[in-house]
């Protein structure tokens, strides 16, 4: 369990480990799978981090981070991934998600354009590679940018 805990949040928090403030991760485990995912604004992200994988920082730029873990073996698993946000007043628009790997980690992640006091929702769809289920995970979040 120490290592699945250490892993998860190395994963899933590969960005804003390098940020101020360091956002809270969020999971949901679903049979053999632990999904991790959190937001963030991008202006917390180091600089050369942004660079490196060409994220522009803003406190008018939030992302998505998304990780899949096999709980079974605490090994990280390819998985397809979508993942669309919306205002509570029904605009939607569907997030274009970047796998990236570094070393045996696999991150999922979207970057996108919020506005000061935004409540977006969130619905991150998840089928992992060695999975014939796609699992569901819903949530809001409210960003602050001034």
């Amino acid at each position: 369990m120490k290592s699945l805990l250490k892993w998860s949040t190395t994963a899933l928090l590969v960005f804003s480990l390098h940020a101020a403030p360091v956002m809270a991760e969020q999971a949901k485990r679903v049979g053999d799978y632990a999904i991790h995912y959190n937001t963030l604004n991008t202006d917390t992200l180091n600089p050369d981090v942004a660079s490196e994988y060409g994220i522009q920082r803003s406190k008018s730029r939030a992302m998505l981070n998304v990780s899949v873990i096999r709980t079974s073996d605490n090994q990280p698993v390819e998985a397809e991934v979508t993942a669309s946000s919306g205002m509570l007043t029904g605009h939607k628009q569907t997030l274009q998600i970047r796998k990236i790997r570094e070393g045996e980690a696999i991150y999922y992640i979207s970057d996108f354009p919020v506005a000061h006091r935004d409540t977006l929702k969130f619905t991150i769809r998840v089928k992992p590679e060695d999975s014939r289920r796609t699992h569901t995970i819903e949530f809001q979040k409210q960003f602050f940018t001034e």
